[in-house]
């Protein structure tokens, strides 16, 4: 029983933290922070487990979650920053994964050049015009040049 007791009394106890006053305020560049110590001229947000009715968020602070929620562009500056580093986050992993695509084609190219005993443009007829060992050479580096910068970290 001791130790049923003392599991509810360690799970409760981070919970009972969570339900700590909230106090919310802007500061002279107007970005909002949110606080659990009151400063001067911040507004409480939430007390406890009891919560703001909606008037008193509608009328007391309109860039809130439920002013947010009734409109559909947010005018919450909190809810529009984690929007912005959402999107700024997928279009890091989008350069990434197309720079990655870029990398693995200049390998291949790079590979196919190294291991072709010949290489050659195709001319305007359709015929094969092979290069000169010097030129094929020379295009083997300029490949190697571009799978380098293609590959190397940012």
């Amino acid at each position: 029983m001791r130790l049923v007791t003392a599991i509810a009394v360690l799970i409760g106890l981070p919970l009972s933290m969570a339900l700590a006053d909230v106090y919310r305020s802007v500061d002279a560049q107007g970005h909002v922070q949110y606080s659990d110590t009151p400063t001067p001229g911040a507004e409480l947000v939430r007390i406890g487990n009891s919560r703001i009715s909606t008037a008193d968020i509608c009328t007391a602070a309109p860039s809130s979650s439920v002013a947010a929620n009734s409109s559909p562009k947010s005018s919450d500056p909190i809810h529009d920053q984690l929007s912005k580093q959402a999107i700024a986050r997928e279009v890091q992993n989008d350069v990434a994964q197309t720079r990655a695509d870029q990398c693995r084609k200049a390998q291949d190219d790079y590979q196919k050049q190294v291991q072709a005993r010949r290489i050659y443009n195709t001319g305007a007829d359709g015929e094969r015009q092979y290069l000169t060992d010097a030129e094929a050479d020379q295009h083997r580096l300029d490949a190697r040049l571009q799978m380098e910068d293609l590959c190397k970290p940012q």
